[in-house]
């Protein structure tokens, strides 16, 4: 879905449009490769923030601050090893 590099993030918001609209039992693969982008500093949080911020996609924000919150842990972690 992304490449090894980092993303750009209007890229990365669509990820987030597709996630935020599919329901909850299906969003396992695209959480995955957003969660990625995340915990590998791949995505720069702020200008997506910034984004959708300016864009007034206030429930986009929120559903990236749940993804955030599922993943803290990994961040915190500094990554996953899988």
């Amino acid at each position: 879905m992304f490449g090894p590099d980092v993303q750009d993030p209007r890229i990365f918001i669509e990820g987030l449009r597709q996630y935020h609209g599919t329901p909850e039992s299906e969003r396992g693969e695209i959480a995955n490769a957003l969660s990625e982008l995340i915990i590998t500093k791949r995505v720069d949080l702020g200008v997506v923030r910034s984004s959708l911020w300016d864009d007034g996609e206030h429930e986009l924000l929120d559903a990236l601050d749940r993804l955030i919150d599922l993943i803290e842990p990994y961040i915190e972690e500094g990554g996953a090893e899988e």
